[in-house]
């Protein structure tokens, strides 16, 4: 076994050195001889930008000289992305990102090279970036992945301060998945086992129980099915058993450990005093035909669950959700939500449990081919109740959060013109239900409304949209009482065979609040002409006044200017 991990280890770094490639997905290599050896491709900008600040500080310099460039070379379809920026005040060449890695497949077969983010489960390889090397098979229906890597990288000591903190060790790790089926209904079952490499540091440092910067090793074994049966049913679930151990070189006594399950277990894997078991469920039952939707969940992870395979997992919490979903009216009607409750404090480990109500849904209605209508509510609601210990009325949590939404839109459109009128309303509201602070403390609660009205023209042979649009939006609560009115006003054209295309925008923002009125005014003009094929010409000029209610304090009225002049190529 360790011969095989050193093979793989050394034929990870071979690939990751020789072949560099995109790391975002699988090239298919049965194609590789009728792919171009070597190919470019890319773009280029020269862009100089003038500004001009009055009545503040400059937040840029007054001129500035911009070369960019993101060339991507390619070699036998494998894509090499590099970029290129020269300023006038430092010159960078990089790559776009520092890790490389490829994922050939042929056939059945995927390998896996260099920094990748495989996901066996949510539980245990998660998605993680690995620096390192494996293999997916997928013959007929059988399901098989290996991934052997470094999970991450030991942070170095600071020569100033000689100081430890934040440290990280090397971490490695190998993950395996077994599973059989098909897209529709399978079962997976997989592994991670991973620890951090601490060689170099001193071990009376390491042994100590509770030491935040000890080495930590973890075992996850896991499941991940799927059954679909009788054309529309679905039952899927997901579980993982997790043993962390926080120290692997502590000298505190196993016989100290409380978990009968890892005294049992210890036979089997490596743990001690300082090792947790954590388990993570959750499983789905549902019914989808064309028409009609439905499907109920159930979720349990266990306070502090941890898998070295995963950034994040949201843990202690247990939650019931039902998601109803269905079209109607010759599908012109649709509608998806969901409405469930979770609560947290699983193990009785603090001082008080929050528990939620959730309820969230969708709704389209086309009454007509030109007029339909989007609405939206949701509904959230926490309660914070004590359990053995009693705390201050002041620190309990009874709040619901609700907001409803509702956007009608009208659209109309022939050879000559295109119309489109749209309406939104969003009113949202936080409600404190509690009433500690008496009648003349300032309430909690706060309202939110917002409304916009929008227009939308388009002359079709004219090449020309204009739009405006109405907006307000009002707050109040918790000792603030603000409207803000806005109005904007644009529209582009394009003219000489598409070649010239110009456009401008205009908004302006008015606020009301205790302490006076306030204005902001933001304006652009674009204008983008095509030389001929890949090279393009283009002019932007913005302005922004900003003044604002008070000017007495940090805040001061200022005027902005900046002027854009840039040419482009594509190759």
């Amino acid at each position: 076994m360790k011969q095989f991990l050193f093979f793989i280890r050394r034929l990870s770094c071979l690939l990751a050195l020789f072949v560099l490639t995109k790391p975002s997905f699988a090239q298919d290599i049965a194609n590789i001889k009728n792919a171009k050896p070597f190919s470019y491709s890319g773009a280029l900008e020269v862009r100089t930008i003038g500004y001009q600040m009055n009545g503040a500080a400059n937040r840029r310099n007054p001129f500035s000289l911009i070369l960019s460039g993101s060339p991507t070379l390619s070699i036998y379809g494998w894509d090499v992305p590099f970029s290129v920026v020269y300023t006038d005040r430092k010159t960078n060449f990089q790559q776009p990102f520092n890790q490389f890695g490829l994922s050939p497949t042929y056939k059945w077969i995927t390998l896996h090279a260099g920094y990748r983010n495989v996901s066996f489960s949510p539980y245990t390889l998660g998605g993680h970036t690995m620096l390192g090397a494996g293999v997916e098979l997928n013959p007929g229906k059988f399901r098989l992945g290996f991934m052997y890597g470094r999970l991450n990288k030991a942070t170095v000591i600071d020569t100033l301060t000689q100081s430890l903190a934040p440290q990280a060790f090397n971490r490695k790790g190998y993950a395996v998945k077994v599973g059989y089926g098909s897209a529709r209904s399978f079962i997976d079952f997989s592994y991670l086992k991973a620890k951090d490499d601490s060689t170099g540091f001193v071990r009376s440092q390491l042994n100590k129980q509770f030491n935040p910067i000890a080495p930590a090793g973890n075992t996850v074994l896991g499941y991940k099915g799927q059954i679909t049966f009788l054309k529309y049913f679905l039952i899927e679930s997901e579980a993982a058993v997790s043993i962390y151990t926080r120290n692997l070189y502590t000298t505190v006594p196993l016989d100290s450990l409380e978990d009968p399950i890892l005294k049992t277990i210890k036979k089997y894997a490596d743990i001690n005093a300082t090792s947790e078991l954590y388990t993570a469920f959750s499983a789905g039952v549902g019914y989808r035909d064309k028409k009609y939707g439905l499907k109920i969940n159930y979720r349990r992870i266990d306070p502090e669950f941890k898998s070295m395979g995963a950034y994040f997992i949201t843990s202690d919490i247990e939650a019931w959700t039902i998601a109803p979903s269905f079209l109607a009216w010759k599908n012109k009607i649709s509608f998806n939500g969901s409405v469930g409750i979770q609560k947290d404090n699983l193990q009785n480990q603090k001082n008080a449990t929050n528990k939620r109500f959730i309820g969230a849904g969708n709704a389209t209605i086309q009454f007509t081919d030109r007029f339909g209508m989007d609405a939206s509510y949701s509904n959230y609601s926490n309660n914070q109740s004590p359990n053995t210990v009693r705390f201050a009325d002041s620190l309990r949590i009874v709040q619901t959060t609700e907001m409803y939404s509702l956007m009608p839109r009208y659209i109309f459109s022939n050879e000559k013109y295109s119309h489109m009128i749209t309406l939104s309303a969003t009113l949202s509201n936080l409600n404190d239900f509690n009433q500690f602070f008496g009648e003349s403390a300032v309430s909690r609660n706060m309202d939110t409304k917002q409304f916009l009205v929008s227009y939308n023209i388009g002359f079709v042979k004219q090449g020309i949209n204009l739009n405006t649009s109405i907006n307000s939006t009002q707050l109040k609560g918790m000792g603030i009482d603000q409207t803000y009115t806005g109005f904007s006003v644009g529209g582009d054209i394009t003219m000489l065979k598409s070649l010239l295309r110009m456009s401008t925008n205009h908004s302006i923002t008015i606020g009301e609040q205790a302490i006076g009125k306030s204005l902001i005014y933001n304006g652009s003009f674009n204008t983008k002409y095509r030389v001929r094929k890949g090279h393009n010409i283009d002019f932007g000029l913005y302005f922004l006044s900003n003044a604002p209610a008070n000017t007495e304090g940090l805040q001061q009225k200022y005027s902005e200017l900046r002027g854009e002049l840039a040419y482009q190529i594509k190759f």
